[in-house]
Protein backbone atom coordinates (compact mmCIF):
# COMPACT_ATOMS: atom_id res chain seq x y z
CA UNK A 1 0.00 0.00 0.00
CA UNK A 2 0.61 3.67 -0.28
CA UNK A 3 1.43 4.12 3.31
CA UNK A 4 4.31 3.08 5.89
CA UNK A 5 4.73 2.31 9.28
CA UNK A 6 7.94 3.09 11.04
CA UNK A 7 9.02 -0.07 12.62
CA UNK A 8 10.71 1.33 15.96
CA UNK A 9 7.89 -0.17 18.00
CA UNK A 10 9.01 -3.03 20.50
CA UNK A 11 6.87 -5.96 20.47
CA UNK A 12 4.25 -5.89 22.82
CA UNK A 13 3.91 -2.42 23.08
CA UNK A 14 0.46 -1.10 22.30
CA UNK A 15 -0.29 0.43 19.06
CA UNK A 16 -0.18 4.44 18.65
CA UNK A 17 -3.48 5.54 17.06
CA UNK A 18 -4.37 9.34 16.41
CA UNK A 19 -8.01 10.19 17.11
CA UNK A 20 -9.36 13.40 15.23
CA UNK A 21 -12.98 14.43 17.26
CA UNK A 22 -13.37 17.63 16.06
CA UNK A 23 -16.24 18.10 18.58
CA UNK A 24 -15.06 17.79 22.01
CA UNK A 25 -16.37 14.86 23.50
CA UNK A 26 -17.51 16.10 27.26
CA UNK A 27 -20.65 16.33 28.15
CA UNK A 28 -21.83 13.37 26.60
CA UNK A 29 -24.82 14.84 25.84
CA UNK A 30 -25.53 13.72 21.57
CA UNK A 31 -25.35 10.14 20.22
CA UNK A 32 -22.08 10.91 18.15
CA UNK A 33 -20.29 12.09 21.45
CA UNK A 34 -21.18 9.10 23.60
CA UNK A 35 -20.58 6.52 21.55
CA UNK A 36 -17.28 8.13 20.59
CA UNK A 37 -16.37 8.29 23.79
CA UNK A 38 -17.55 5.15 25.33
CA UNK A 39 -15.52 3.13 22.23
CA UNK A 40 -12.57 5.22 22.99
CA UNK A 41 -13.12 4.49 26.80
CA UNK A 42 -12.80 0.87 26.10
CA UNK A 43 -10.34 0.86 23.09
CA UNK A 44 -7.76 2.20 25.65
CA UNK A 45 -7.41 -0.82 26.64
CA UNK A 46 -6.20 -2.38 23.35
CA UNK A 47 -4.29 0.78 21.97
CA UNK A 48 -2.33 4.31 23.39
CA UNK A 49 -4.64 7.06 22.03
CA UNK A 50 -4.40 10.39 21.92
CA UNK A 51 -7.03 12.35 20.82
CA UNK A 52 -7.48 16.12 19.46
CA UNK A 53 -10.52 18.30 18.98
CA UNK A 54 -11.54 21.87 19.80
CA UNK A 55 -12.23 23.16 22.63
CA UNK A 56 -14.12 26.13 24.07
CA UNK A 57 -13.18 27.86 26.99
CA UNK A 58 -14.32 28.59 29.37
CA UNK A 59 -17.60 26.20 28.53
CA UNK A 60 -15.87 23.01 28.15
CA UNK A 61 -12.98 23.32 31.31
CA UNK A 62 -14.26 21.89 33.97
CA UNK A 63 -14.83 18.44 32.07
CA UNK A 64 -10.99 18.38 30.95
CA UNK A 65 -10.09 16.59 33.16
CA UNK A 66 -12.48 13.30 32.44
CA UNK A 67 -10.54 13.06 28.95
CA UNK A 68 -8.54 11.01 30.77
CA UNK A 69 -10.90 8.52 31.21
CA UNK A 70 -10.80 7.60 27.71
CA UNK A 71 -7.41 8.20 25.99
CA UNK A 72 -3.41 8.54 26.85
CA UNK A 73 -2.58 12.40 25.69
CA UNK A 74 -5.44 14.88 24.71
CA UNK A 75 -4.22 17.70 22.64
CA UNK A 76 -6.89 20.81 22.92
CA UNK A 77 -7.25 23.42 20.18
CA UNK A 78 -9.00 26.71 21.35
CA UNK A 79 -12.61 27.28 19.60
CA UNK A 80 -15.52 29.30 19.57
CA UNK A 81 -18.72 27.82 18.11
CA UNK A 82 -21.36 30.71 16.51
CA UNK A 83 -24.22 31.18 18.81
CA UNK A 84 -27.34 29.06 17.22
CA UNK A 85 -30.12 30.60 15.57
CA UNK A 86 -28.55 34.76 15.61
CA UNK A 87 -28.17 36.63 12.47
CA UNK A 88 -24.33 35.99 12.23
CA UNK A 89 -25.18 31.87 12.31
CA UNK A 90 -27.81 32.44 9.54
CA UNK A 91 -25.40 34.78 7.70
CA UNK A 92 -22.59 32.21 7.74
CA UNK A 93 -25.17 29.65 6.18
CA UNK A 94 -25.73 31.75 3.11
CA UNK A 95 -22.20 32.78 2.60
CA UNK A 96 -20.99 28.98 2.83
CA UNK A 97 -23.83 28.26 0.41
CA UNK A 98 -21.60 29.39 -2.36
CA UNK A 99 -18.73 26.78 -1.86
CA UNK A 100 -18.11 23.50 -3.66
CA UNK A 101 -18.30 22.10 0.00
CA UNK A 102 -21.21 20.92 1.77
CA UNK A 103 -22.19 23.41 4.95
CA UNK A 104 -21.58 20.96 7.34
CA UNK A 105 -18.24 19.80 6.06
CA UNK A 106 -17.17 24.21 5.71
CA UNK A 107 -18.68 24.62 9.68
CA UNK A 108 -16.10 21.97 11.02
CA UNK A 109 -12.97 22.64 9.34
CA UNK A 110 -10.82 24.76 10.84
CA UNK A 111 -7.08 25.76 9.94
CA UNK A 112 -5.53 25.34 13.90
CA UNK A 113 -7.04 21.56 13.94
CA UNK A 114 -5.84 20.93 10.45
CA UNK A 115 -2.14 22.17 11.47
CA UNK A 116 -2.84 20.45 14.91
CA UNK A 117 -3.30 17.21 13.68
CA UNK A 118 -0.50 17.03 11.01
CA UNK A 119 1.80 18.59 14.12
CA UNK A 120 1.50 15.75 16.04
CA UNK A 121 1.88 13.42 13.45
CA UNK A 122 5.20 14.70 12.28
CA UNK A 123 6.03 14.77 15.93
CA UNK A 124 5.33 11.33 17.07
CA UNK A 125 5.68 7.31 15.86
CA UNK A 126 1.72 6.88 15.28
CA UNK A 127 0.75 3.21 13.81
CA UNK A 128 -2.91 4.64 12.58
CA UNK A 129 -5.00 7.86 12.04
CA UNK A 130 -8.51 7.99 12.95
CA UNK A 131 -11.09 10.35 11.51
CA UNK A 132 -14.41 10.77 13.51
CA UNK A 133 -17.14 11.75 11.30
CA UNK A 134 -17.33 12.59 7.60
CA UNK A 135 -17.69 16.12 8.80
CA UNK A 136 -14.14 16.14 9.71
CA UNK A 137 -12.40 14.69 6.80
CA UNK A 138 -11.63 18.37 5.45
CA UNK A 139 -8.96 18.81 8.17
CA UNK A 140 -7.78 15.20 7.10
CA UNK A 141 -7.20 16.26 3.41
CA UNK A 142 -3.22 16.53 4.04
CA UNK A 143 -2.46 13.15 6.48
CA UNK A 144 -0.30 10.76 4.19
CA UNK A 145 2.26 7.80 5.01
CA UNK A 146 -0.14 6.30 7.65
CA UNK A 147 -3.23 4.45 7.25
CA UNK A 148 -6.41 5.96 7.94
CA UNK A 149 -10.00 4.99 9.62
CA UNK A 150 -12.91 6.92 8.71
CA UNK A 151 -15.59 6.51 11.46
CA UNK A 152 -18.60 6.94 9.65
CA UNK A 153 -21.98 7.32 12.28
CA UNK A 154 -24.18 8.62 9.47
CA UNK A 155 -24.36 7.93 6.17
CA UNK A 156 -24.51 11.80 5.60
CA UNK A 157 -25.85 11.96 1.96
CA UNK A 158 -29.12 10.89 3.30
CA UNK A 159 -29.72 13.05 5.57
CA UNK A 160 -29.21 15.69 3.08
CA UNK A 161 -31.75 14.01 0.50
CA UNK A 162 -34.48 13.47 3.52
CA UNK A 163 -34.62 17.01 4.05
CA UNK A 164 -35.12 17.89 0.75
CA UNK A 165 -37.92 15.37 0.11
CA UNK A 166 -39.47 16.95 3.42
CA UNK A 167 -38.93 20.64 2.47
CA UNK A 168 -41.85 22.43 1.84
CA UNK A 169 -40.75 25.46 0.14
CA UNK A 170 -39.08 26.13 -3.11
CA UNK A 171 -36.10 27.83 -1.51
CA UNK A 172 -35.74 25.47 1.22
CA UNK A 173 -35.75 22.33 -1.45
CA UNK A 174 -33.64 23.77 -3.81
CA UNK A 175 -30.73 24.45 -0.59
CA UNK A 176 -31.45 20.87 0.38
CA UNK A 177 -31.05 19.14 -3.30
CA UNK A 178 -27.71 21.55 -3.56
CA UNK A 179 -26.23 20.38 0.18
CA UNK A 180 -27.26 16.54 -1.11
CA UNK A 181 -25.21 16.97 -4.55
CA UNK A 182 -22.09 18.44 -2.80
CA UNK A 183 -22.63 15.94 0.25
CA UNK A 184 -22.84 12.96 -2.46
CA UNK A 185 -19.45 13.81 -4.34
CA UNK A 186 -17.84 14.78 -1.31
CA UNK A 187 -18.62 11.69 0.86
CA UNK A 188 -17.89 9.44 -2.21
CA UNK A 189 -14.49 11.53 -2.96
CA UNK A 190 -13.46 11.18 0.89
CA UNK A 191 -14.51 7.62 1.73
CA UNK A 192 -12.12 6.25 -0.87
CA UNK A 193 -9.37 8.00 -0.08
CA UNK A 194 -9.52 5.71 3.60
CA UNK A 195 -8.07 2.41 4.10
CA UNK A 196 -11.29 1.66 6.27
CA UNK A 197 -14.88 3.59 6.93
CA UNK A 198 -16.21 2.25 9.94
CA UNK A 199 -20.53 1.86 9.59
CA UNK A 200 -22.64 1.54 12.74
CA UNK A 201 -24.94 -0.04 10.77
CA UNK A 202 -25.39 -2.91 7.71
CA UNK A 203 -27.80 -0.20 5.81
CA UNK A 204 -25.26 2.06 6.27
CA UNK A 205 -22.80 -0.20 5.09
CA UNK A 206 -24.98 -1.26 2.13
CA UNK A 207 -25.62 2.18 1.23
CA UNK A 208 -22.25 3.55 0.84
CA UNK A 209 -21.22 -0.14 -1.51
CA UNK A 210 -24.04 0.83 -3.79
CA UNK A 211 -23.95 5.01 -3.95
CA UNK A 212 -20.04 5.00 -3.67
CA UNK A 213 -18.68 1.62 -5.01
CA UNK A 214 -16.64 1.07 -2.01
CA UNK A 215 -15.12 -1.81 -1.12
CA UNK A 216 -13.32 -0.44 2.07
CA UNK A 217 -16.39 -0.63 4.53
CA UNK A 218 -16.90 -2.34 7.33
CA UNK A 219 -19.06 -2.65 10.61
CA UNK A 220 -19.72 -2.28 14.02
CA UNK A 221 -22.66 -2.92 16.43
CA UNK A 222 -24.38 -0.19 18.00
CA UNK A 223 -23.87 -0.32 21.65
CA UNK A 224 -24.87 0.81 25.36
CA UNK A 225 -23.40 1.06 28.56
CA UNK A 226 -26.17 -1.36 30.46
CA UNK A 227 -25.19 -0.49 33.89
CA UNK A 228 -24.89 3.01 33.90
CA UNK A 229 -28.65 2.80 31.99
CA UNK A 230 -30.57 0.42 34.10
CA UNK A 231 -34.32 0.50 35.50
CA UNK A 232 -34.34 2.19 38.67
CA UNK A 233 -37.35 1.93 40.57
CA UNK A 234 -38.67 4.97 40.42
CA UNK A 235 -42.25 5.17 40.42
CA UNK A 236 -43.61 6.32 36.43
CA UNK A 237 -45.08 9.68 36.27
CA UNK A 238 -48.67 9.03 34.99
CA UNK A 239 -49.47 9.06 31.13
CA UNK A 240 -46.13 10.17 30.49
CA UNK A 241 -44.22 10.30 27.51
CA UNK A 242 -40.54 11.34 26.61
CA UNK A 243 -37.98 12.00 24.12
CA UNK A 244 -34.34 12.32 24.26
CA UNK A 245 -31.87 13.77 21.65
CA UNK A 246 -29.67 16.82 21.04
CA UNK A 247 -32.54 19.27 19.61
CA UNK A 248 -29.86 21.37 17.77
CA UNK A 249 -29.90 18.48 15.26
CA UNK A 250 -32.00 18.84 12.71
CA UNK A 251 -33.60 15.97 12.25
CA UNK A 252 -35.06 15.87 16.27
CA UNK A 253 -35.94 19.35 15.69
CA UNK A 254 -37.68 18.04 12.87
CA UNK A 255 -39.12 14.97 14.57
CA UNK A 256 -40.83 16.68 17.25
CA UNK A 257 -42.19 19.50 15.45
CA UNK A 258 -44.41 16.63 13.28
CA UNK A 259 -44.89 14.80 16.57
CA UNK A 260 -46.52 17.69 18.20
CA UNK A 261 -48.35 18.91 14.89
CA UNK A 262 -49.39 15.38 13.66
CA UNK A 263 -49.50 12.57 16.28
CA UNK A 264 -49.80 14.37 19.81
CA UNK A 265 -53.45 15.42 19.00
CA UNK A 266 -54.49 11.97 18.38
CA UNK A 267 -52.71 11.00 21.57
CA UNK A 268 -54.66 13.81 23.52
CA UNK A 269 -57.97 12.88 21.67
CA UNK A 270 -57.79 9.62 24.14
CA UNK A 271 -55.58 10.78 26.92
CA UNK A 272 -56.67 14.03 27.42
CA UNK A 273 -53.99 13.92 30.05
CA UNK A 274 -50.97 12.62 28.56
CA UNK A 275 -47.75 14.67 29.30
CA UNK A 276 -44.93 15.02 26.99
CA UNK A 277 -41.42 16.13 27.80
CA UNK A 278 -38.52 16.83 25.57
CA UNK A 279 -35.05 16.11 27.00
CA UNK A 280 -32.10 17.39 25.04
CA UNK A 281 -30.34 20.64 24.57
CA UNK A 282 -30.67 24.00 22.32
CA UNK A 283 -34.38 23.39 21.29
CA UNK A 284 -35.21 26.20 18.40
CA UNK A 285 -37.22 28.89 18.91
CA UNK A 286 -39.69 27.80 16.67
CA UNK A 287 -40.24 24.27 18.89
CA UNK A 288 -39.89 26.76 22.16
CA UNK A 289 -42.91 28.74 20.73
CA UNK A 290 -44.82 25.95 19.88
CA UNK A 291 -44.72 23.79 23.10
CA UNK A 292 -45.71 27.17 24.82
CA UNK A 293 -49.28 26.74 23.02
CA UNK A 294 -49.37 23.06 23.67
CA UNK A 295 -50.50 22.22 27.01
CA UNK A 296 -49.26 19.16 29.29
CA UNK A 297 -45.96 19.69 27.04
CA UNK A 298 -42.37 21.26 28.13
CA UNK A 299 -39.05 21.22 27.12
CA UNK A 300 -35.80 20.80 29.40
CA UNK A 301 -33.26 21.65 27.38
CA UNK A 302 -29.66 20.63 28.57
CA UNK A 303 -29.73 18.18 31.52
CA UNK A 304 -26.68 16.43 32.88
CA UNK A 305 -28.82 13.35 33.53
CA UNK A 306 -31.40 11.95 30.63
CA UNK A 307 -32.25 9.30 33.07
CA UNK A 308 -34.79 10.45 35.58
CA UNK A 309 -36.86 11.68 32.52
CA UNK A 310 -36.52 8.50 30.91
CA UNK A 311 -37.56 6.33 33.95
CA UNK A 312 -40.49 8.50 35.41
CA UNK A 313 -41.83 7.95 31.72
CA UNK A 314 -44.66 5.10 30.33
CA UNK A 315 -43.22 5.60 26.82
CA UNK A 316 -40.54 6.51 25.26
CA UNK A 317 -40.72 7.89 21.44
CA UNK A 318 -38.32 8.22 18.56
CA UNK A 319 -40.77 9.87 15.74
CA UNK A 320 -38.11 10.60 13.58
CA UNK A 321 -38.74 10.93 9.87
CA UNK A 322 -34.91 12.46 8.71
CA UNK A 323 -31.58 11.09 9.41
CA UNK A 324 -29.10 8.31 9.17
CA UNK A 325 -26.88 6.25 11.42
CA UNK A 326 -28.20 4.77 14.21
CA UNK A 327 -30.38 6.24 17.49
CA UNK A 328 -28.45 5.18 20.08
CA UNK A 329 -31.09 6.51 22.75
CA UNK A 330 -33.44 3.61 21.55
CA UNK A 331 -30.63 0.94 22.72
CA UNK A 332 -30.64 3.86 25.94
CA UNK A 333 -34.38 3.45 26.29
CA UNK A 334 -34.17 -0.26 25.79
CA UNK A 335 -31.89 -0.59 28.62
CA UNK A 336 -33.72 0.99 30.90
CA UNK A 337 -36.64 -1.69 30.40
CA UNK A 338 -38.40 1.10 28.64
CA UNK A 339 -41.43 0.17 26.22
CA UNK A 340 -40.71 2.52 22.56
CA UNK A 341 -42.84 3.02 19.62
CA UNK A 342 -40.75 4.54 16.65
CA UNK A 343 -40.57 4.85 13.34
CA UNK A 344 -39.11 2.93 10.94
CA UNK A 345 -36.27 5.70 10.05
CA UNK A 346 -35.74 6.47 14.00
CA UNK A 347 -34.89 2.93 14.29
CA UNK A 348 -33.25 2.44 11.34
CA UNK A 349 -30.25 -0.44 11.22
CA UNK A 350 -30.67 -1.45 14.60
CA UNK A 351 -31.90 -5.33 14.28
CA UNK A 352 -34.81 -5.22 16.36
CA UNK A 353 -37.99 -6.82 16.01
CA UNK A 354 -41.52 -5.23 15.67
CA UNK A 355 -43.69 -6.01 18.65
CA UNK A 356 -40.93 -7.88 20.55
CA UNK A 357 -38.23 -5.61 21.43
CA UNK A 358 -40.38 -2.20 19.84
CA UNK A 359 -43.29 -1.31 18.47
CA UNK A 360 -42.55 0.67 15.10
CA UNK A 361 -45.33 3.31 13.66
CA UNK A 362 -45.14 5.14 10.34
CA UNK A 363 -48.45 6.32 10.24
CA UNK A 364 -49.42 9.43 12.54
CA UNK A 365 -52.71 7.94 13.59
CA UNK A 366 -50.54 4.56 14.35
CA UNK A 367 -48.17 6.09 15.92
CA UNK A 368 -50.89 7.60 18.27
CA UNK A 369 -52.55 4.52 18.73
CA UNK A 370 -49.63 2.90 19.87
CA UNK A 371 -48.64 5.00 22.16
CA UNK A 372 -51.63 5.21 23.92
CA UNK A 373 -52.19 1.54 23.90
CA UNK A 374 -49.19 1.36 25.77
CA UNK A 375 -49.96 4.28 28.14
CA UNK A 376 -53.09 2.34 28.71
CA UNK A 377 -51.54 -1.20 29.59
CA UNK A 378 -49.08 -1.21 32.10
CA UNK A 379 -48.61 -5.01 31.98
CA UNK A 380 -47.89 -4.63 27.65
CA UNK A 381 -45.38 -1.99 28.81
CA UNK A 382 -43.90 -3.94 31.50
CA UNK A 383 -43.63 -7.47 29.23
CA UNK A 384 -42.46 -5.17 26.35
CA UNK A 385 -39.45 -3.22 28.13
CA UNK A 386 -38.21 -6.53 30.04
CA UNK A 387 -37.21 -8.30 26.83
CA UNK A 388 -35.93 -5.15 25.58
CA UNK A 389 -33.28 -5.11 29.00
CA UNK A 390 -32.70 -8.62 28.26
CA UNK A 391 -31.85 -7.83 24.43
CA UNK A 392 -29.32 -5.11 24.70
CA UNK A 393 -27.40 -6.16 27.90
CA UNK A 394 -26.78 -9.61 25.89
CA UNK A 395 -25.91 -8.33 22.63
CA UNK A 396 -24.70 -4.81 22.71
CA UNK A 397 -22.71 -3.57 25.74
CA UNK A 398 -19.92 -1.05 24.60
CA UNK A 399 -17.41 -3.80 25.84
CA UNK A 400 -18.66 -5.64 22.67
CA UNK A 401 -18.19 -2.95 20.29
CA UNK A 402 -14.83 -1.71 21.57
CA UNK A 403 -13.47 -5.29 21.24
CA UNK A 404 -14.54 -4.90 17.29
CA UNK A 405 -13.65 -1.41 17.26
CA UNK A 406 -10.24 -3.21 17.75
CA UNK A 407 -9.83 -5.75 15.70
CA UNK A 408 -10.33 -3.21 12.80
CA UNK A 409 -7.89 -0.83 13.99
CA UNK A 410 -5.52 -3.87 14.81
CA UNK A 411 -6.29 -5.15 11.10
CA UNK A 412 -5.35 -1.94 9.31
CA UNK A 413 -2.12 -1.55 11.31
CA UNK A 414 -1.24 -4.89 10.09
CA UNK A 415 -2.39 -4.70 6.39
CA UNK A 416 -0.28 -1.46 6.15
CA UNK A 417 3.15 -3.83 7.50
CA UNK A 418 2.63 -6.36 4.83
Amino acid sequence: MRKSVKSSEKKGKRKRVLFLSQRFLFPQDTGGKIRTSKILEHLKQHLSITVISNLESPKDDSYVTQMQTICDKFIPVPWKEPKRYSLRFYWEIFKKSFSIYPVTMLNDFSPELENAVLKELESDNYALAICDFMQSTLNFRKVRNIPIILFQHNVESTISKRHMNRAKDPISKIFWWLQFRKMFYHEKRQSHRFDRVIAVSEKDKHTMEQWYKLSNVVTIPTGVDTDYYSPNGSLEESKQIVFVGAMDWLPNDDAMKYFLEQIFPWIRKEEPDSKFIIVGRNPSPKLQRMVKNIPNVETTGWVDDTRPYISKSNVFIVPIRIGGGTRMKIYEGMSMAKAIVSTSIGAEGLPLTDKEHIIYADDEQEFAKSVVQLLQNKSERKKLGDIARKYVYENFRWEVVAEVFAKICKSVISDNRK
